[in-house]
């Protein structure tokens, strides 16, 4: 079986797996299964399948190209297939991290028992925190800064959300903004240069910040794409030093 093969493998085999009414709970109380109805399902795969590519090809410009490592950050369901496609079909190494709570509970259970029944050698999302250490040549963080559970305030704000009934509820924004930069900054000196950065638009800002305060450049791209569940337009960003090339910035 080849290594595509088993990458469908193993996507059709957790689909199966997963316990959905679980997992629409942890996203919205009221919703259950029907939170991940079918037509939620497809989009989510495909949303996966396409980032799955992105990442494929980016990883692909890289010096070090499918040895390299990744550290994926508060990356959960939506995650999932482009996750299993870098460990399975690159061969890259991955380093899951999220909190412990009940869709990673459920992500690691339905890991657990896929890899019992298929025999494939499956990542598993770690719930203690990420290490301090350099060396990733690829860093996925989407979608975490605007969490409404553990940044109220700053989602409202990103979002545009402050004052409305879709406000997130009470929060101090100014230390959530500090926890921010200080997070980014911490993780923006992980990645080696070149590498790739994978954030949304709303998350970017503080990764800019964090990039001019190590003296480096991150490349922007005017391209991105939707994710799977919240719908933050993702981006695969290069991160560069001050001193490279600014002809190969641009293209």
């Amino acid at each position: 079986m080849s290594k595509a093969e088993q990458f469908g493998w193993a996507v059709a085999k957790m689909e199966a797996e997963l316990n959905w009414d679980v997992l629409g709970q942890t996203y919205c109380h009221e919703g259950g299964e029907s939170f991940f109805a079918e037509e939620q399902r497809e989009a989510i795969r495909e949303t996966g399948l396409l980032l799955a590519a992105d990442l494929q090809d980016a990883v692909r410009r890289l010096p070090g190209g499918t040895l390299g490592r990744s550290l994926w950050v508060g990356a959960a369901l939506a995650e999932l297939i482009p996750i299993l496609a870098e460990h399975l079909v690159l061969g890259r190494h991955v380093h899951w991290h999220n909190i412990e709570c009940g869709e990673t509970r459920e992500l690691n259970r339905a890991l657990q028992a896929v890899e019992e029944q298929t025999g494939l050698d499956l990542p598993r999302v770690e719930t203690h925190p990420a290490p301090s250490e350099n060396g990733y040549d690829l860093l996925w963080m989407v979608s975490v800064l605007t969490d409404p559970d553990a940044f109220p305030a700053l989602h409202d704000e990103l979002y545009g959300r402050r004052g409305t009934e879709l406000s997130a509820g009470p929060g101090d924004l100014g230390h959530e903004r500090e926890l921010a930069q200080s997070w980014t900054r911490s993780l923006l000196q992980q990645v080696s240069s070149p590498g790739v950065l994978v954030t949304s638009d709303e998350e970017a800002g503080f990764f800019l910040g964090a990039a001019q305060a190590a003296s480096r450049r991150l490349v922007v791209p005017e391209q991105g794409r939707l994710s799977g569940i919240v719908g933050d337009v993702v981006r695969f960003c290069r991160v560069q030093n001050l001193d490279s090339d600014v002809q190969a910035a641009s293209t």
